[in-house]
């Protein structure tokens, strides 16, 4: 079998482009650098309002300031039987999912505000 300098540096690039794919490499430090970053920035958010359930797409958000907040990291979950508004209060480091920034850390509290009839 006969190997080329072509050949012989294809397998070189590949075998690189497979190591950076893999987790190894500087790769993960510039990203351990950056979920750092996000962790240590991550904002305190709180939210008055009625939450808005998305059955199409699973999602369950409430809005404050003007953006989507996702509350699918709420423990115990968000009793949406109750039809009330809810205050809550959690870390926006969690990134963004699609249905909006991942709170963590979540709260929440029950209102006497209504959030009109259950559907």
């Amino acid at each position: 079998m006969r190997v080329t300098f072509g050949s012989a540096s294809a397998i070189v690039l590949a075998i690189t482009l497979c190591g950076a794919c893999s987790g190894e490499g500087s790769g993960d430090r510039a990203k351990a650098s950056v979920a750092a970053q996000a962790a240590a920035q991550a904002e305190k958010i709180t939210a008055v309002g009625c939450p808005v359930a998305a059955p199409a797409t699973g999602c369950l958000t409430i809005m404050a300031n003007g953006k989507a907040y996702d509350l699918a990291g709420a423990t115990p979950a968000v009793d949406m039987s109750r039809n009330v508004g809810i205050s809550v209060t959690g870390d926006a480091g969690g990134g963004v999912t699609s249905c909006g920034v991942k709170l963590t850390n979540v709260k929440v509290d029950y209102l006497g505000l209504s959030c009109g009839a259950p559907t």
